[in-house]
């Protein structure tokens, strides 16, 4: 698969041309060997000394404050008030004892959460509140999530518009697009205040949505959400608010501003560069220890044989509140390869029967699962493509702009052929896609051809985070002779209808 000498080439290119990084994209987070691809890199940068020197990836420049950020969540603009989970309530968080690495982000794990809805065990999850768009488009093996769903008592979607998860929905609450709200931004020792667009219809950051909901709830008796009101037990780690004004005057109130006062100044420099940018951070010595900083690990060195995921694994420390009981088995502390569950390297009966490997990822015309609505969009790119390379085209019989089957263990949706030198013989490849004109129809939209219905959503999953397998599974092609599924638009004039009509701004709602 890999010429050897392009691999020597490579590294050639990497280890004598320091300083230098490697910067790893999302396709090794959908894998099961996720957090080792991640781990690898940080071991190469470090070998080879490409850490807080100039011209290095690896840097812990200052930061403003401006973005207040969480522990758990870095950049998040509201604190996770973690203090406030009760320690038998975060044990009770499916998958979180298996899949401790997801502490970080303090998150269940996926995989577990489904099958608890449809098991019944450890226990049922009854209520789901959904934030994320069109689940169907983003998760893997897309179908076996439409029976969990079915399973729940009450569901609601909070979101932008309508997707296919609205299908399921006991109730929708519209929120702001991220950029429909004002916000402070840093980037490269700069504050901005971010401007929000016109502000058509009505719709609600969804900040403000948690937030009542939690006061709700402590006005009907629970007292944990009672206590998140409160500054005086929450402290710099106060949640929730009664207006977004409130909550960005908060952000600005690290350079002693209101967020009115934030605005008239930005853009400006929040530091001098020689005290923004400062590397060998790990040299500078610490006035509490008279000691160089070094790192945050339990020796203060940087860890190739990271002692500190084993803690992680016995204990989930040092991103939980409370002592977790173990994982069944302790993470490896140093980086491993492991083949795909679906590989063609063995030459197995499944490879023989689905002998192409799917990979996907993102186009610069959409972003994640939104965007099919976009009337100009959709006109440059309508359907997705699958990229084959013309030897294997040749091969199944398929030219360039045929409609094609693409099939999986789990599944077959259609794809429009896109023949390029630009693949592997043995590859494909596929965007994921959700179409808004049949989100009234059986196929809600997300069944005809989403690269998702395909995907694998069962073991071996990434050890310490849970990843499973988003891409790097077999898949075979054939000619369709029926042309596109049923009531997908392809052509331009199509999309006349989503056309913007002529508006006025429409009042905050309150």
């Amino acid at each position: 698969w890999l010429n050897a000498s392009r691999i020597e080439e490579a590294i050639n290119i990497y280890t004598q041309n320091s300083p230098a990084g490697i910067c790893l994209g999302v396709a090794t987070d959908q894998s099961p060997n996720s957090v080792q691809a991640a781990m690898a890199a940080v071991i190469l940068n470090a070998l080879m000394g490409n850490i807080e020197r100039p011209g290095s990836l690896m840097q812990r420049f200052k930061v403003s404050g401006v973005i207040p950020g969480d522990a758990a969540v870095s950049t998040y603009i509201v604190p996770a008030a973690r203090k406030m989970l009760p320690p038998e309530q975060l044990k009770k968080r499916l998958g979180g004892n298996e899949y401790k690495g997801l502490l970080f982000w303090w998150a269940g794990h996926p995989g577990s959460i489904k099958k608890a809805i449809l098991t019944g065990k450890p226990y049922k999850p009854r209520v789901w509140i959904e934030r994320s768009g069109n689940k169907f488009a983003n998760v893997a093996e897309s179908k076996s999530w439409a029976p969990a769903i079915k399973e729940m008592e009450f569901v609601v979607h909070m979101y932008m518009y309508p997707t296919s998860f609205s299908n399921y929905a006991d109730m929708l609450l519209p929120a702001s697009e991220w950029l429909e709200t004002d916000m402070p931004v840093e980037s490269c020792n700069k504050v901005f205040a971010r401007q929000a667009v016109t502000h058509l219809w009505e719709t609600m950051d969804e900040t403000l949505f948690w937030s009542k909901l939690a006061k709700r709830c402590a006005e009907l008796g629970h007292e944990n959400c009672k206590k998140a009101f409160d500054p005086e037990i929450m402290g710099s780690d106060l949640p929730y608010w009664n207006n977004m004004n409130e909550l960005l005057n908060r952000c600005t109130s690290t350079f002693d501003m209101t967020w009115d006062e934030f605005k008239e100044k930005a853009p400006f420099e929040f530091l001098p560069k020689d005290k923004w940018k400062q590397y060998y951070v790990y040299k500078q010595i610490d006035p509490k220890t008279g000691k160089p900083r070094g790192f945050d690990t339990p020796s203060k060195k940087i860890e190739l044989y990271l002692e500190s995921l084993i803690t992680l694994g016995r204990t989930g420390m040092p991103y939980s509140t409370c002592e977790l009981p173990p994982a069944s088995k302790d993470y490896d502390p140093l980086p491993y390869y492991m083949e795909p569950s679906e590989s063609p390297l063995e030459d197995s009966e499944l490879a023989k029967k689905y002998p192409l490997v799917m990979t996907n990822g993102r186009l610069p015309f959409y972003h994640h699962s939104t965007l099919r609505n976009v009337p100009w969009l959709r006109e440059m790119y309508p359907v997705p493509e699958i990229w084959i390379h013309p030897a294997a085209a040749k091969n199944y019989g398929i030219s360039h702009g045929d409609w094609v089957w693409v099939e999986s263990l789990r599944g077959k949706i259609k794809a429009k052929a896109n023949v390029t030198k630009g693949i592997n013989p043995r590859a494909v490849y596929m965007e994921r896609f959700i179409f808004p004109e049949n989100y009234h129809t059986e196929t809600e939209g997300w069944r005809e051809m989403n690269v998702n219905v395909l995907s694998k959503s069962t073991a071996p999953y990434n050890d310490v985070v849970g990843t499973y397998t988003l891409r790097g599974f077999l898949v075979r092609v054939s000619k369709a002779n029926d042309g596109p599924p049923k009531g997908v638009w392809t052509k331009p004039e199509q999309f006349r209808e989503w056309l913007p009509q002529p508006s006025d701004p429409t009042e905050v709602v309150k």
